[in-house]
């Protein structure tokens, strides 16, 4: 259920990133401004700012819950506000799932069947909480996110659920071999307009990541 979540979610996001583009490819989309703090081929640390967002959580991880969160956020940015203000879309589009944990035995764990998928869009860095017209949907939550370390994966292609599965393990074993320590789930993070082929793009994993690490040079 995940993976076709995941999937038809990179076919939202291209959806809605197609309604703000200009009619040339080559339009541009504001993306956080970000430092890296380390590069290791495709991995790297890096320190995001300060940031305001707006965020959905539905129940579920299907197809249905995905397209939910979508039209929720993307509405709000189109112009369903208290202002009928139209914000620019920014990328990335990223994507979180949560599944509530029962203990067991110590140390196993289970999942109840009472996922959710949590749907961030960053805002464009002019506003803050308080300039953002007020949502119309009460289910749209607004929060400054402190700014945080990420270690990270990229890769090209289309983000199914192999590759994505493929890349987090490998983004975690890089972690374990230099002795870093995840914070958080993985968040998965989409950056394209639908015509990108799929060699050229552009799809992330993320990890928060507790540790400072020195820059390397």
């Amino acid at each position: 259920m995940q993976g076709k979540s995941i999937i038809f979610v990179c076919s939202l996001i291209a959806a809605g990133l197609s309604l703000t583009a200009l009619s040339s490819a080559s339009a541009r989309y504001e993306e956080p401004k970000w430092s890296i703090v380390r590069k290791d081929d495709q991995f790297e640390i890096r320190k995001y700012p300060r940031l305001v967002a707006a965020s959905v959580t539905v129940n579920g991880v299907t197809d249905r819950a995905a397209n939910s969160a979508f039209s929720i956020l993307a509405g709000y940015i189109f112009g369903k506000n208290s202002g009928r203000k139209k914000i620019e879309m920014t990328t990335p589009v990223t994507q979180e799932t949560g599944s509530t944990k029962i203990a067991m035995t110590v140390p196993v764990t289970t999942s109840i069947n009472q996922d959710s998928l949590t749907m961030k869009f960053y805002m464009p860095a002019q506003y803050e909480l308080e300039t953002l017209p007020e949502a119309h949907d009460k289910r749209i939550k607004f929060a400054v996110l402190a700014p945080q370390l990420y270690a990270t994966v990229r890769f090209s292609g289309r983000a199914k659920e192999a590759s994505i599965s493929k890349h987090t393990q490998e983004l975690k074993d890089y972690l374990n071999t230099h002795g870093l320590v995840a914070t958080g789930e993985p968040v998965v993070a989409f950056y394209n307009p639908p015509w990108t082929p799929p060699f050229l793009r552009r799809n992330e994993v993320w990890l928060p990541i507790r540790e400072a690490v020195e820059k390397k040079s």
